[in-house]
């Protein structure tokens, strides 16, 4: 890929179950499921509309969940997140949950929506944002779903992640090895020995990998880039900022900027608090609602000039108790009902992972992230508009266009 302008998004998720006898020995990979000619296949040049029936509650209960992430993930520190990559994973677990572990995810992923409409949205999603894909700029996703050669797995589950999320399937000796020459390539490189050596209960485990590859749409000049300082939590850094007048974004308490991608139908988005708030206490009041009400503010006319420093951040977490705290409980508990998934009635999650990084450049961004889900079984002229410099801890987003739901969230308290 192309210095300067790549955002990749991996997304992994690990389901560990107990295995009753031992591993034979299988060094194939085999495909074995292909994706319904029953599954949408939307024309987005169309026109007519193509987005699916009560698809706005859908972006609302998705606005929502990036806004609880990036509210149960806060820390001193700043931090990168990936709402798309979390809510893929969650989605793709859900599909082998029943009962009420099933309900407590659809509440917390979808509101009132049910995991068969959360399964269309979500590959509308993904289909919508890559409707430009070309050699300049693209976002790309592919899915695997890795199985223990003497491992069963319900089919319907197999199916499910086939048609919605595209998986390829194999059936393999399950080595960490393999599954990471798979993320390799499909990342172009980029993301190396994701696992660590597996587990001999390790028995299946589904991998998602995300590309966004694009630049700026006007990039900064040279003359655009000068050095200042930023007031971060930890003192004042001399750092580099971009300059450039972008289109404004305002609320009661906060105002911010957008800054198009040239290719893809993308947006970075960053957000400064008032001087007076911190930005503890505005991620604290942030909601789905107020994300979108500040998004939509956005009306062309408005304009401001905008420094924004360069920065690059790398976070890894453990988002077990982010999880709990957005209301997924029950499948971290000997309750935990997978038997969509499994004949097992002992299967649980026992973490959530996610590794995620952004670098913001002058001529573009580079961002990426993984998401681990371990399951075991227990057995106008500038000087005329408004001037925003992000000199002290802002919001930063990258957002896709149609409905301004965020691929990445996260804060910038310090740079460096």
């Amino acid at each position: 890929m192309k210095a300067f302008k790549s955002v990749i998004c991996i997304l992994l998720s690990v389901l560990c179950l107990s295995l009753c006898c031992c591993t034979a020995e299988n060094k194939s990979l085999t495909a074995d499921y292909s994706r319904s000619g029953a599954v949408p296949v939307y024309d987005f040049f169309a026109e007519e509309s193509v987005t699916p029936e009560n698809y706005q509650e859908f972006t609302s209960a998705y606005m929502d969940f990036a806004a609880n992430l990036l509210k149960n993930s806060s820390s001193d520190e700043s931090v990168v997140l990936s709402p798309l990559s979390l809510y893929t994973a969650l989605s793709m677990t859900a599909n082998g949950a029943s009962g009420k572990t099933l309900r407590e995810l659809e509440k917390a992923m979808g509101q009132d929506l049910n995991i068969s409409e959360i399964n269309t949205f979500i590959h509308y999603l993904n289909e919508r944002v890559k409707v430009l894909n070309n050699e300049e700029g693209f976002v790309n996703s592919a899915n695997s779903l890795w199985i223990r050669d003497n491992y069963s797995v319900k089919a319907q589950f197999l199916q499910t992640v086939v048609n919605y999320f595209d998986a390829e399937v194999f059936r393999t000796e399950l080595k960490a090895e393999e599954i990471n020459s798979w993320i390799e390539n499909k990342t172009d490189g980029e993301i190396t020995d994701m696992l660590s050596a597996l587990d001999k209960d390790t028995a299946l485990v589904l991998v998602n990998a995300l590309l966004f590859d694009d630049e700026w749409l006007t990039p900064y000049e040279e003359n655009d880039v000068y050095d200042a300082g930023f007031r971060g939590i930890n003192g004042e850094e001399f750092v580099s900022f971009m300059s450039s007048n972008e289109m404004l974004i305002e609320s009661k308490d906060a105002k911010g900027m957008i800054k198009s991608y040239k290719n893809t139908p993308c947006k970075f988005v960053a957000i400064l608090p008032d001087e007076k708030i911190s930005i503890d206490e505005y991620v604290e009041s942030i909601s789905g609602a107020k994300l979108e009400n500040l998004l939509n503010s956005a009306s062309g006319v408005n304009r401001c000039v905008a420094h924004v420093p360069e920065f690059s951040l790398r976070s890894k977490l453990s988002l077990t108790d982010t999880a709990k705290a957005m209301g997924m409980e029950l499948m971290f508990t000997d309750e935990a009902n997978f038997d969509a998934l499994t004949m097992s009635e002992n299967l649980k999650v026992t973490d959530i992972l996610q590794e995620s990084f952004v670098d913001v450049s002058p001529k573009g961004t580079k961002a990426g992230s993984s998401t681990a889900v371990v399951m075991e079984d227990s057995a106008a002229a500038p000087q005329d508009f408004e001037v925003l410099k992000f000199d002290r801890p802002f919001i930063f987003m990258i957002v896709e266009n149609e409905n301004n739901l965020p691929l990445f969230i996260g804060t910038v308290n310090s740079i460096g």
